[in-house]
């Protein structure tokens, strides 16, 4: 119990003194629940002898205990109902944080089924429960403590049988929690299991249908189902049982609490008032114990959750810097760098200089790194070996949202977000005017499309931009970067997805885009590349040829075999 409190209140943050104060007020409500029995008492001591007066005053200490309990229960309510909500709340938007400071590889390694149900199925079970398993926990333990402490005044074999039965209690409990502890693990699996698959075959149903592999897509996501009941039944079968134990241990003590109260009594040691007082209390002391069971199991629950938070969430950072980049030219310089992907080697000792205000086009077969070199130029990794400067600084002294201010990207892969065409142009610069980004789309050839819809730019496209086509989806991404107007551009295979008639209006805009700019460009036409100051031809992660390409296609090798093939697939991708 103290190590989930403890856990919780660590992460709480600003929320740490609410925990504190609600606890107060519960073991407070605790107190004036307890304080009941002293009403009874007092009606009970002067049961032969009873006077309006008496049956005040035993009714105005009912009446106070009653007061005092729900308003220390609506004080507990208003400071803590939603202390879980703001706890998790400020830990998903640190989470956020800290996924823009990781690098691209720690998607690539994690499940990102994990990822979304740690972020929406864990945290919101935390955000509903911590706060209930605290409120039950600390209210069980502080209402049973607080009676036996007062039962000792009035006879100390009845205040040790009940503290006994206390500790007994709690032995079954940490039973509970060890019970809990088998099959929290499995069912947090079972549960990011559920959401991997599920997810897995949303995403590929079109691939598995036209292979007419439906029914075997569907098989994983039964037996994701299937391992989910399991998981949910095997952890309420495990426990149910210790639960009602857990139970009995109380009803039990109860009894011998009665009989302790009735055999004193015959023995003369206490009298009839204190004997039904303490009748009254056995039935009460343990009553809201009772209901710890659950939170037992809870609270492991939670600590599981916990774990699998800490463990999920500790996300590698890039930026150790607080630094922001300011540079005044815009030229990139990469110092004998090498990258891997685990045991991966994909950039090998590579040097490079572009300078400010020209082109470079970078070709190769797939798999050869050029999309990996054009990611470490925008750092999303960060190189292993070796250094990237712009304008004469390194790049990793800085934060990669500084660095990625003087970068425009577009994405052989578009992504547009489930809003309006209009909001994902601006997403580069989101104090455009309507002007700037009907500008930004004519010179991206998609204004005329989108004035086709049925809302113009009002229109909300889907998710990922699942309404358009990719040629529609490429020209409003080309339309974003035009729009945030960066010193750097880099184009990863920006113009595979557009139509032929509109290649030379599009390849027109992006030469006025890149006008005094610096540009790196990853195609597969030839017309996107021979026009560059100069081609790197990659192969196996290291620079095959350099040059331009009239000189490269006055040597042997990789270029001139490409070109000679006069093919723009065949496995490469330039």
């Amino acid at each position: 119990m103290l190590e989930m409190i403890h856990r919780i209140f660590k992460i709480a943050g600003r929320s740490r003194k609410k925990i504190i104060v609600g606890i107060t007020f519960n073991i407070l409500k605790s107190f004036f629940n307890s304080f009941m029995m002293f009403g009874v008492f007092w009606i009970l001591l002067h049961l032969e002898n009873l006077t309006p007066t008496i049956i005040l005053q035993a009714f105005g200490v009912v009446l106070g205990s009653v007061i005092g309990r729900f308003f220390f229960q609506w004080m507990y309510d208003r400071t803590m109902s939603g202390t879980g909500y703001d706890i998790f709340r400020d830990y998903r938007l640190e989470i956020g944080e800290k996924l823009k400071q990781a690098p691209m590889g720690y998607f690539s390694d994690q499940n990102l089924g994990t990822i979304q149900t740690m972020l929406t199925t864990t945290i919101a079970d935390l955000e509903g429960y911590s706060m209930l398993a605290i409120e039950q926990m600390t209210s069980g333990v502080a209402m049973a403590a607080l009676m036996s402490i007062m039962m000792f005044f009035f006879s100390p074999i009845i205040a040790i049988l009940s503290m006994i039965g206390l500790l007994l209690g709690l032995l079954v409990l940490r039973w509970v929690r060890s019970r809990a502890a088998q099959y929290a693990p499995i069912y947090q699996g079972a549960q990011e299991n559920l959401v991997s698959k599920t997810m897995e075959y949303i995403r590929g149903i079109s691939v598995l249908r036209s292979f007419s592999k439906g029914e075997e897509g569907q098989q994983e996501v039964r037996s994701a189902f299937q391992k989910k009941w399991d998981a949910d039944y095997g952890q309420e079968k495990a426990t149910a049982g210790v639960l009602r134990f857990y139970i009995l241990v109380y009803k039990l003590m109860s009894c011998v609490l009665i009989a302790a109260a009735g055999l004193l009594y015959l023995a003369g040691q206490i009298s009839l008032p204190y004997c039904l007082t303490f009748l009254f209390c056995a039935f009460t002391v343990y009553s809201d114990l009772e209901t710890m069971g659950n939170s037992a199991f809870l609270s492991r629950k939670i600590n599981t959750e916990l774990d699998r938070l800490e463990e999920v969430t500790n996300i590698p950072q890039m930026d150790t810097s607080i630094n922001k980049l300011k540079i005044s030219c815009y030229d990139i310089a990469l110092d004998h760098v090498s990258f891997s992907y685990g045991q991966r080697e994909i950039i090998h000792n590579l040097s490079l200089t572009i300078p400010e205000h020209t082109t470079c086009a970078i070709v190769g077969p797939s798999g050869s790194g050029k999309t990996t070199l054009c990611n470490l130029i925008a750092r999303f990794w960060d190189v292993q070996k070796g250094m990237i400067r712009i304008g004469g600084q390194n790049i990793k002294d800085y934060t990669a949202d500084s660095v990625l201010e003087y970068i425009s990207m577009v994405f052989q892969n578009v992504y547009l977000f489930h809003d309006s065409i209009e909001n994902n142009i601006k997403f580069g610069k989101p104090d455009a005017t309507h002007e700037e980004v009907i500008e930004a789309a004519k010179r991206a050839c998609c204004h005329d499309f989108i004035m086709g819809l049925s809302d113009g730019y009002s229109t909300v496209i889907g998710e990922g931009g699942s309404t358009l086509s990719g040629g529609e989806k490429q020209r409003i991404s080309i339309a974003r970067a035009i729009l945030k107007d960066a010193p750097i551009i880099i184009l990863d295979e920006a113009t595979s997805s557009v139509d032929p008639e509109n290649e030379q209006a599009l390849l027109s805009a992006i030469a006025e885009l890149t006008k005094n700019k610096t540009l790196i460009s990853i195609a597969h036409r030839l017309s996107t590349v021979q026009n560059a100051d100069q081609i790197i031809v990659i192969d196996h992660g290291c620079i095959a040829q350099q040059g331009t390409h009239e000189e490269l296609m006055q040597q042997n090798g990789i270029y001139q075999n490409y070109l000679s093939l006069k093919t723009e697939a065949a496995g490469w991708t330039l």
